[in-house]
């Protein structure tokens, strides 16, 4: 069975990524794609916490048993058979970010295809230390008011580099070469 899940990131209003992992993938081979995907450091420490649709938190998930199991015990079928339809992936324990991932429904299996599967995406990787998450493709540039913007619409400049062109290249070639 394939589940499919959104990852967004609490403050940014432009991330986005969507998921088709297998019911049987474990949380811990998740993180190791999730993490490469989103080209961070495999070194560091994360949490999976997860919640019911009330939004109670009724599992965490690390590389220590913190009480409800191991990433590497636990599976995606595991979370959905027990309600658990939001994650939290704490990946920076001591600022406490996180991206959200959200149950999305189950899909048909593609045997063509290999999960985990990134299936829609909106936004750049966030950085894994960064204080923020900035997206400059959807931010628009803010302008100060004492600048004015003065429009040319002469074609001097143009029409000039054009004679000049024209003197390179026909001004080299005489009829009398041809001959």
């Amino acid at each position: 069975m394939i589940y499919k899940f959104k990852a967004t990131i609490p403050a940014s209003k432009f991330f986005m990524r969507e998921w088709a992992v297998r019911s049987d993938m474990n949380l811990f081979r998740f993180n190791r794609f999730i993490l490469g995907e989103l080209c961070f450091s495999t070194d560091q420490m994360v949490i999976y916490k997860a919640y019911d649709a009330n939004g109670k938190c009724t599992g965490q998930y690390g590389l220590f048993d913190l009480g409800d199991g191991t990433l590497d015990k636990i599976t995606f079928a595991d979370v959905v058979a027990k309600g658990q339809v939001h994650i939290e992936l704490v990946y920076d324990l001591r600022s406490k970010r996180m991206i959200n991932l959200y149950f999305e429904g189950e899909m048909e299996e593609d045997p063509r295809l290999s999960y985990p599967l990134l299936v829609a995406e909106k936004g750049h990787n966030p950085g894994q230390f960064a204080d923020k998450y900035e997206d400059y493709l959807y931010e628009s540039p803010v302008r100060s008011s004492g600048v004015s913007v003065i429009e040319d619409d002469d074609d001097d400049d143009l029409d000039e580099d054009e004679e000049g062109e024209e003197e390179i290249y026909d001004g080299g070639l005489e009829d009398d070469t041809l001959e």
